[in-house]
């Protein structure tokens, strides 16, 4: 069984023993159950810019509730929300069937991978994506891959967190242990921040050199969304921001996601080598070590 998909690098989850990867095409088809008319990324980014329009249009509508209680903004926000449940679904769907295309398409451009000590950069190049096929089994909302605000997460500091804990007016706080011995990982097989140790990564990406580039690269753009991590709460594409700070602020401290919607402080910080790269990649089609 899919355990669970992460939106936007077409990686997958899956447990050990259970299915290889000549038979994970077979796998997608069969469990997710979605066509690959809807494969292409325009797709994802219709709907994820569909999503954002959604949410702008509830917080003016909010905005205006809370000046002068009235029904017809009322109404007006309770048909956006249905219209969000469904816009979310739609790109839900886009996300997998990008995904089921991709590998049944280029089945030999991915490789496994299980997940060992040294190989925490794996888990951390997904951190902040949407998650899809990992339902909180107290609400069936998504969960989200988190870790424990450390320098170096080992394994034990990776966990699941139900989306729903964000939602002030129906709060679900639900968390469930990661387990790294009980996964494998299924993902592109041409991305070197996750094919080299975490030591290793953490030493070269650490060059001047390099962490200049990167710099530089991460700051052209600014201002730009994110279609693969959503706000918890609004589900509408996050925008890199830049904290404000020095000039010679570290690297791994000096960028995050950020909610676009107004008065929202849902964050996705940007505190990691493999998160950077995986940004990059989404972003230019390469990461830090290209």
């Amino acid at each position: 069984m899919l355990e669970a998909i992460f939106g936007g690098l077409f990686s997958f989850a899956v447990r050990i023993g259970a299915r290889l990867l000549d038979a994970a095409v077979d796998i997608l088809r069969d469990e997710l159950g979605v066509s690959s008319r809807n494969a292409g990324r325009s797709f994802i980014e219709s709907s994820a810019n569909k999503l954002h329009d959604i949410a702008g249009e509830i917080s003016e509508r909010q905005r205006s509730l809370d000046r002068r209680p009235n029904p017809a903004d009322a109404n007006a926000i309770a048909d956006l929300e249905s219209q969000r449940a469904k816009a979310l679904k739609e790109y839900q769907q886009s996300q997998e069937a990008a995904a089921t295309a991709e590998l049944s398409s280029k089945p030999d451009e991915f490789t496994q991978s299980t997940l060992q000590t040294g190989g925490e950069n794996k888990l951390l190049y997904h951190v902040g994506l949407v998650t899809l096929k990992k339902g909180c089994p107290a609400c069936s909302r998504p969960m989200k891959l988190q870790h424990k605000t450390v320098a170096s997460p080992s394994f034990a500091d990776f966990f699941w967190q139900c989306t729903g804990y964000y939602d002030a007016s129906n709060q679900c706080k639900r968390t469930e242990s990661f387990r790294p011995a009980d996964l494998s990982l299924l993902h592109k097989a041409d991305i070197p921040e996750i094919a080299v140790d975490n030591v290793d990564l953490i030493t070269i990406a650490s060059d001047k050199g390099i962490q200049s580039a990167t710099d530089r690269r991460i700051g052209s753009h600014l201002g730009s969304s994110d279609i693969d991590v959503l706000c918890p709460i609004h589900a509408s594409p996050m925008v890199l921001r830049e904290k404000n700070g020095p000039d010679d602020m570290p690297l791994l401290d000096k960028y995050h996601l950020r909610c676009a919607q107004y008065s929202c402080s849902q964050t996705t910080k940007l505190k990691s080598f493999p998160q950077l790269a995986a940004f990059l990649r989404r972003k230019e089609g390469a990461g830090i070590l290209h």
